[in-house]
């Protein structure tokens, strides 16, 4: 059976090191004690039988039903409810073809009207996505958006319309069922910057024809092999992380894929979020192959030496472009050294160069390697850095499933907006 996602190459402090008795013990007994709570129902999510296992039959069938003669998909959500879905999509159908995708994780005004202004209702569905049910964010822009449907469809209008919320409270649940809007659950126990696999990535990745079963086996071999070794790569990598925080308190994760540039976004949100809070943590950072090798690898090399680099790699990549020959570039140094190259071998070098660069001057690195880029190794991916991150907030002796710190502004934006005189 070939291995799907593999770290490989890990030039990390401690790494190969056991896991001391202690700490093994503890990030086993706090895998178990989250793993069956209400914190970490993501954990169920790839279990078949338990409540917060996808119904998949409903959300393909579901689908299929608004699928015809829709071009543009516009999710409403911010964070967890918006960054999973995307990185799903623009993984694995980044085409230009219909339908389009548009994720609106921002409640810009301006950007918000530009969209409007550029599509038609009548060919467009809508997903608004709040695991609470009330994020204002998402309930401004569903106001706009329905009422903007309705003034052009209708009667019609709630056709083009679909919610993702928790399964039993919140405002969005009790207005679906007032209205009767189609509605997907969101399970209680399942967090939105854990939810990916839920209904929340899932019904978007249906509606793109993705193989939405295919996901949940990746992340469930992952989750079987931390089961079967305490002693995991998932583990071990997170207790070397938290163990050099003091010294190296940053984390960057390269991914050498365009199609992988949201996952990068996805895994900032979960880091941060999760292992930021009581004064510890552990700074994520985004980076993108080859790309940022032109805009970051100055401050990785010869700045402070405060950060790991993940790289993200795909053994497999479907496309390799040959370089084609131009006439009248013979005796231009520049073209002559990528004769009889592919464009793929200049990626290549690019990234095998950064990596030794990187480990020459004394950056640690790892690399995560893809054996190819399909349903089954995203679903693993994403696991990968969810169990992680389990493991590092035990390791860091924090809750990494709550987030008390955004509290404070949420209060805050509803104080200013009662302050507000309305418009």
């Amino acid at each position: 059976m070939r291995k799907k996602i593999e770290l490989v190459d890990v030039k990390i402090p401690g790494f190969d090191e056991p896991i001391p008795a202690s700490t093994a013990a503890l990030l086993e007994k706090k895998y178990k004690e989250w793993t069956a709570s209400d914190f970490a129902g993501f954990r169920r999510l790839v279990q078949p039988g338990s409540a917060e296992f996808p119904d998949t039959a409903r959300i393909k069938k579901l689908a299929d039903e608004k699928h015809h003669g829709i071009k543009d998909f516009v999710l409403l959500g911010t964070g967890g409810s918006s960054l999973g879905g995307e990185t799903l999509i623009r993984a694995l159908r980044p085409s230009l073809g219909t339908p389009r995708f548009h994720f609106m994780d921002n409640n810009d005004p301006e950007w918000f009207s530009w969209l409007l202004q550029n599509l038609k209702p009548e060919e467009t569905l809508v997903y608004a996505v709040s695991k609470s049910g009330k994020t204002p964010e998402t309930i401004s822009q569903l106001l706009v958006i329905s009422d903007w449907l309705k003034a052009k469809l209708g009667d019609k209008w709630k056709s083009h319309l679909v919610l993702s919320t928790d399964p039993e409270k919140g405002d969005l649940r009790e207005l679906a069922s007032a209205q009767g809007f189609a509605c997907l659950e969101v399970p209680s126990a399942v967090g939105g910057r854990f939810s990916v696999l839920s209904s929340v990535g899932l019904f978007p990745a249906a509606f793109a024809g993705l193989n939405i079963e295919s996901f949940l086996s990746g992340a469930r071999s992952l989750a079987e092999h931390a089961e079967k070794d305490s002693q995991n790569q998932m583990a071990k990598l997170a207790h070397a992380l938290v163990s050099h925080a003091g010294k190296r308190p940053i984390t960057v994760l390269m991914p050498y894929s365009s199609q992988l540039g949201a996952f990068s976004r996805w895994f900032c949100q979960l880091w941060g979020e999760s292992l930021g809070k009581n004064g510890k943590g552990l700074t994520p950072f985004p980076a993108i192959g080859t790309t940022d090798q032109h805009s970051q690898m100055q401050l990785y090399m010869e700045g402070p030496k405060d950060k790991t680099i993940l790289f993200v790699k795909v053994k497999k990549p479907d496309a390799t472009l040959p370089l084609p020959k131009m006439e009248g570039t013979e005796k231009l140094p520049s073209f002559q050294e990528l004769a009889g190259r592919s464009m793929r071998d200049l990626f290549d070098a690019e990234f095998n160069a950064t990596r030794d660069a990187l480990q020459a001057a004394g950056v640690p690195t790892a690399t995560i390697e893809l054996d190819c880029l399909d349903e089954y190794a995203l679903g693993a991916l994403f696991y990968f850095w969810e169990l992680t991150t389990l493991y590092a907030g035990a390791a860091l002796e924090i809750n990494p499933f709550d987030q008390p710190g955004v509290e404070a502004a949420k209060i805050l934006t509803k104080r200013y907006l009662a302050a507000t005189p309305g418009k």
